[in-house]
């Protein structure tokens, strides 16, 4: 039975209630890591076939999907946990919250390590990319869950999209006085963080014409791109953003245990009084921005990285702290530099990025570097010693090459095998 209809107001109130009044300590931080896993000459693997030889030592419970029983779609235990992806060729490693960087490294590496080892039994191969190299988005690469195949009916052609992507993502604890600010300042950061760690130009086997595919794709050609990237404007309220949310049609709506497709918009089911906080929670959950609030955990996930090299792994987890310890600050420097405009000049470096990455002019001279030394600042002063994880982004802007420019100039010069080798991640 559906508890009482909701509002705008109402359904704001609760968001935030989510959240804690206060932070009692240094910000935990915890990792969600998708990588691809692919055979020898690059194509996807079926994930769902590994799970059982993870869990064969016993230490982590299974879970399976709702309506198909059979279907293993995760694995979890005290430190991380394994989850199929929307695509049958793409692992998910979460870690546990953190209370540093260094506890996120030791968590996912345990995770990697015994994901990588059993991979290596079959002749697999997991990668430090950020989207499947050689499988294109199609029916073949989609996990058969069930609310996989309702999307599908109700997106059509560009879910499969979601089956090919492979995002590093980090979940980072806040607080409510700090909820708008944070959500403003994460959108805002989408190009820094896209400049600094995209990771994904071949896809299907080809340059499509993007550094970060997985976000170029998404944020500018597709009929859903008002659901990913950068919305249109800052937000003045938590209210102003449910309302903003619901003005966006919804994909799914409950039926018992299943999720089926839906066409209304969410702000016509509250108008005649067919929507409560759990229908809005259902239809947040398929917005995909560059930044959001996540209720269930009382966080800011940063969302637009893609999976980084082996060796800078923890890469985009620092950065992605740093800008949150910093937000405020990082927004006030944001507004002063770029002025009245700032929304829509950040807007329009994100375009660009995405495209030629850290080739892109900046917005101002040294815009990047500033942030990046005020989000390692932040960092420096929770007294860790994390800020030693920010080297590889200085590297970046030293040479002016993210990831991605890297990937592609590897695969123009030594086409697939060499990026595999490139991104492969050894036992």
């Amino acid at each position: 039975m559906k508890s009482t209809p909701a509002t705008i107001e109402s359904i704001a109130d609760e968001f935030i209630s989510a959240f804690p009044p206060t932070l009692t300590g240094p910000r935990t931080i915890g990792r969600e890591a998708e990588h691809p896993l692919v055979d020898g000459a690059g194509g996807a693997v079926d994930v769902s076939e590994l799970l059982p030889r993870l869990a064969a030592p016993g230490d982590l419970t299974p879970h399976y999907d709702p309506a198909y029983r059979q279907l293993m779609v995760g694995l979890s235990g005290t430190d991380y946990s394994y989850a199929l992806e929307v695509g049958r060729g793409t692992i998910e490693i979460n870690t546990r919250p953190c209370a540093d960087l260094f506890q996120v490294e030791q968590c996912y590496q345990a995770a990697l390590v015994r994901v990588v080892e059993a991979a290596a039994e079959r002749g697999w191969y997991l990668l430090g990319y950020g989207i499947q190299p050689l499988s294109i988005p199609s029916p073949s690469i989609l996990t058969p869950k069930q609310r996989y195949e309702a999307l599908v009916e109700r997106m059509g052609d560009e879910w499969y999209w979601y089956g090919v992507t492979a995002s590093d993502q980090a979940q980072i604890d806040v607080a409510r006085p700090e909820l708008l600010t944070q959500l403003n300042t994460g959108l805002l950061m989408a190009p820094v963080i896209i400049a600094l760690c995209a990771n994904s130009p071949v896809v299907g086997g080809r340059l499509l014409g993007y550094l970060s595919a997985r976000e170029g794709h998404m944020c500018s050609t597709t009929p859903f791109d008002q659901r990913h990237g950068m919305p249109i404007s800052a937000y003045d309220s938590i209210e102003e953003f449910i309302r903003r949310l619901a003005r966006l049609d919804s994909l799914l709506r409950r039926d018992g245990p299943l999720l089926l497709p839906d066409w209304q918009r969410f702000d016509e089911k509250l108008r005649d009084g067919q929507a409560n906080f759990d229908d809005f929670l259902l239809h947040d959950h398929y917005i995909w921005h560059s930044a959001r609030l996540r209720t269930a955990y009382a966080t800011i996930e940063l969302r637009p990285a893609c999976q980084q090299p082996a060796d800078e792994s923890m890469a985009v987890a620092a950065l992605c702290l740093g800008l949150t310890e910093a937000a405020e600050d990082i927004h006030a420097f944001v507004v002063e530099r770029l002025g009245v405009n700032y929304w829509l000049r950040m807007r329009a470096w994100h375009r660009h990025v995405i495209i030629a990455g850290l080739n892109t002019p900046q917005p101002e001279l040294d815009f990047l570097a500033e942030i990046v030394e005020m989000a390692e600042a932040a960092v420096a002063a929770r007294g860790m010693g994390e800020e030693q994880f920010f080297a590889p982004l200085w590297r970046r802007l030293e040479r002016k090459e993210n990831p991605a420019q890297i990937a592609r100039r590897v695969f123009e010069k030594k086409g697939m095998a060499g990026l595999l080798a490139h991104t492969r991640i050894e036992p």
